[in-house]
């Protein structure tokens, strides 16, 4: 019993389990700047056209799909490999936003590995003034 809960709790074991599910979320930068706020994601090894990011709401939710691409057998006849660990890889993280937020101004760049989400900040009304007193 005792090597079973061992082999449970391994890392290896938990690394297989992980591998299996292929989805992780990415840790994010949040800032705030004078007019916008900016969420950073440290997520490499995709490209532009993988990410989805929709607002439904008032929560932001990001997501990307990376498949492999797998040669076919014929045209790769020189190569046998002897083990692989490419493989596809999801990606979902989401953020509820404030009110503050313009969602209709929201922007994204996605560079060397850093996907860049500006969120501009709404306009606020200037609802305090002052009274003279006469």
């Amino acid at each position: 019993m005792n090597d079973f809960v061992d082999q449970f709790f391994s890392n290896d074991y938990l690394t297989k389990l992980e591998n299996s599910f292929n989805v992780f979320s990415p840790k994010a930068n949040i800032s705030e700047l004078e007019k916008h706020y900016i969420i950073e994601m440290l997520v490499p090894g995709f490209e532009k056209s993988d990410f989805q990011i929709e607002m439904e709401e008032n929560q932001l939710k990001v997501s990307a799909n990376r498949t492999e691409k797998v040669e076919n057998e014929k045209d790769s006849s020189e190569v046998k490999y002897l083990h692989r660990e490419f493989e596809s890889l999801r990606m979902e993280r989401s953020f509820r936003l404030g009110k503050a937020v313009n969602s209709e101004s929201i922007t994204a760049n996605y560079q060397n590995g850093v996907l860049s989400i500006m969120l501009p900040k709404k306009e606020e009304l200037n609802l305090k003034r002052l009274i003279e007193v006469k």
